[in-house]
């Protein structure tokens, strides 16, 4: 009774205090920055159009654009993780591969990203809300002096907070860090996510009511009409299409992304991100709707019809350039909002194609919503997720049935073309990048659940296990299956005295180990170095 009660004070502890806290903390933070980078863009499009009318403001144009880069190249000097990737190295952090200072990757990327919003670069606020509503978490850990064996919890809290307040929907956000960065879901991080989520969303909901502001992430003014079951062929053409162009896109962010990172990698920083920044500034100025995030200039849009078959046309060719480019050069952003207009564009032409070919036009927005959902959804490879964020953000669930086969079919060619997620290319790249002059270990490592131990109550899949850690055996004496080899289910409740094997890669066996001991209690435990 005693061991159940200590396991029930951790959840409410996690689940309750910290992550509570993590995400009011989250919630006030974010959305100040979210307010920052909206009044930035503004300004930015009133600065590109006044030089679109007054050419010979262009010099100032060019030096202003320097200067950012500059700037910018400072930052990420001084803190990497500033740098570009933002949810992916978020996803190192909570995985624990990734080292971080939360306090300069916190205030490192505040900066850094309201420099590149008001350069006009396409990003959003999603990656960097993301990677700071971690940082954050990390903050109240260190300062609220949590267990340590809480600190991989309430970075998943700070995480999906982050998502939820970026992109005003709760129940992605909570889905998010699960699928996208654990890649596992149980009760225990479902709780700690939801529990970030719901205390971030709240906070921006009673903001908002007090400030008489609007958190729609879509406005579908006109009237939504759903595709007839009658034409559910059209989900498969869009998958095997946005399949195709996932695998082809991700082909060119990995592509370019190492290329930046290996082949010129004694190109200065500033050098990368001047060139990048003057790209982007040209083509802006040459077509205003290519600079910032897209949300606002080119899906909100699309689903009114606004734009011709060659403008979208355009819009694809151009912002694929720039986004490919911004990735590539390590300069601070996400690629949430960017995959999701050129999923908007692609369908944008799709439905034109449909147009011609007869297709009635009052189902462009539908069309329109399951193309970004399946272009996301194949890119980053989180089906799940993307669902949840089109549905809440659109208010829109007729369309689900068409977004399920659509993802499906994209999927499957994504399988077949071996394509990577997106996300996980940046981030083994980050690893590599830290790793490259250490030398990793492999051991078998025995030990004993002590009394009181953080893990006493819990299944095996609610545990944070340090990174590249394997359970091979747990022998559990006062079990009716006392010994279980390879325990990959992971639905076997940890107890008192349980005995486990492990396997750990490590790069530095001491650190891992403290990690260990912070699960299960401190001990001495026997090391059998294999390789």
């Amino acid at each position: 009774m005693r061991k159940e009660k200590t396991s029930l004070n951790h959840m409410l502890v996690i689940v309750l205090l910290y992550s509570g806290l993590t995400g009011i903390i989250t919630g006030l933070f974010l959305y100040l920055f979210r307010y920052l980078s909206s009044l930035l863009l503004e300004l930015t499009y009133s600065i590109y159009s006044s030089i679109q009318l007054n050419l010979w403001y262009l010099p100032f144009f060019i030096i202003g654009l320097i200067i950012l880069a500059y700037l910018v190249s400072l930052l990420i000097k001084w803190e990497p993780h500033a740098g570009g990737g933002a949810i992916s190295r978020a996803a190192g952090f909570v995985r624990g591969i990734l080292l971080f200072n939360w306090l300069k990757t916190l205030v490192a990327t505040f900066i850094s990203a309201q420099l590149v919003f008001f350069a006009g670069l396409p990003f959003g606020i999603e990656g960097p809300s993301v990677i700071m509503g971690t940082a954050i978490s990390g903050g109240v850990d260190d300062l609220g002096k949590a267990h340590p064996a809480h600190r991989k919890y309430l970075l998943t809290a700070g995480a999906s907070a982050g998502f939820s307040i970026a992109t005003g929907s709760i129940f992605a956000g909570t889905i998010f860090t699960l699928e996208e960065m654990h890649k596992k879901f149980s009760f225990m991080l479902l709780s700690v996510a939801m529990s970030g989520a719901v205390f971030a969303s709240v906070t921006m909901r009673i903001l908002d009511y007090l400030l008489g502001n609007h958190t729609a992430f879509f406005s579908l003014t006109n009237e939504f009409k759903n595709i007839p079951f009658e034409f559910i062929w059209l989900a498969p053409l869009l998958g095997i299409g946005a399949g195709l162009l996932a695998a082809g896109f991700n082909f060119l962010i990995e592509f370019f992304g190492n290329m930046s990172t290996y082949k010129f990698k004694k190109v200065p920083l500033f050098v990368k991100l001047t060139l990048n920044f003057l790209l982007v500034g040209f083509v802006g100025l040459f077509v205003i709707e290519t600079i910032g995030n897209g949300h606002h200039s080119i899906i909100e849009p699309l689903f009114d019809k606004q734009f011709s078959f060659g403008m979208i046309a355009l819009l694809f060719v151009l912002k694929i350039i720039t986004i490919v480019a911004s990735s590539s050069s390590g300069t601070t952003g996400g690629l949430f909002i960017p995959v999701l207009v050129i999923g908007a564009l692609y369908a944008g032409l799709f439905n034109e194609v449909a147009i011609l070919m007869g297709f009635n036009s009052e189902y462009t927005a539908a069309i329109i919503l399951i193309g970004m959902c399946v272009f996301f959804g194949t890119s980053m490879q989180a089906p799940i997720t993307t669902i949840a964020f089109i549905i809440e953000a659109s208010l829109h669930p007729e369309t689900i049935i068409f977004m399920m086969v659509a993802i499906l079919a994209g999927i499957l060619i994504a399988e077949l073309l071996h394509m990577k997620p997106l996300n996980e290319i940046a981030l083994k790249r980050f690893m590599k990048i830290q790793d490259q002059n250490r030398v990793w270990n492999l051991y078998n490592v025995k030990a004993t659940i002590q009394e009181n131990a953080f893990v006493i109550g819990k299944t095996v899949r609610d545990i944070l296990w340090p990174a590249n850690t394997l359970i091979k055996e747990l022998i559990q004496e006062n079990q009716q299956n006392a010994t279980n080899i390879a325990v990959h289910g992971g639905d076997r409740v940890l107890t008192y005295s349980d005995q486990i094997l492990f396997q750990i890669q490590s790069f530095d066996i001491d650190r891992t180990l403290k990690e260990v001991q912070d699960l299960i209690g401190i001990q001495e435990v026997k090391i059998e170095l294999i390789r």
